[in-house]
This record gives structure tokens, sequence and C-alpha cells, in this order.
């Protein structure tokens, strides 16, 4: 079990580290965006039965972790337009390599 002391001098050490390598969330988002985008592409052939569907992105935003010990995360609304359907995603991602698609829709598909 780690002291008050320990848990503070460890809290600081991560704060320096984390500052030490971090990059803007401009970046952050620049280096996750064709990821999330190829992911929700992958989601929404499945979802709509369309392999010709047509992403546009939405918005993007970094999201701040729920606890101190959570990451940051990229945050993507996608929009997925094919075969006389759509939706909308909701894709994040950690990194380049973990990326995960929600539909938003408010019903599984729609037709336009």
């Amino acid at each position: 079990m780690l002291s008050m002391t320990q848990m503070k001098s460890l809290t600081a050490f991560m704060a320096i580290a984390t500052l030490a390598g971090c990059q803007s969330h401009q970046q952050f988002l620049e280096q996750n965006q064709a990821a999330a985008m190829q992911t929700t592409m992958a989601r929404a052939a499945f979802d709509l039965n369309c392999q010709d569907a047509k992403p546009t992105l939405i918005s993007s935003k970094v999201s701040q972790p729920i606890t101190a010990w959570g990451y940051e995360r990229t945050e993507y609304t996608i929009g997925v337009r094919g075969c006389g359907k759509q939706a909308v995603y909701i894709t994040w991602c950690l990194n380049p390599d973990t990326c995960n698609a929600i539909n938003d829709s408010n019903s599984a598909l729609t037709t336009y």
C-alpha cells in the first residue's frame, strides 16, 4: 500500500511524464483520424450492407479521461451514407491501432 507522500510523488511524476511527451490535441486528432474513418467504414459496410458508402466527418475532439488513471482519447462523429441508407457513428481511438465505432443513430438504419 502506498503512503500519501508516495502517492503524491507518483502522481506528480506521471503528470510530468505525460507533459514531457505530449502532443497537441490537433496532432493527436490528425494521428488517429484515418484509422477512425477506416474503422467506421468497416462497421458501416456491415450495418448498412453497403460497400459503396461514403463517410463525412461531422466533428472531432479529444476526450478527457474519466478518472485520474485514464487516458485521453480522440472522439469522432462520422456520418455514413450509401445504398439509400445512412447512419451516424461515434468512433473513439486511444491510438491508430485501438479504435471502436459505435452506431449512434436513433434507429439502426435510416433511409434517405
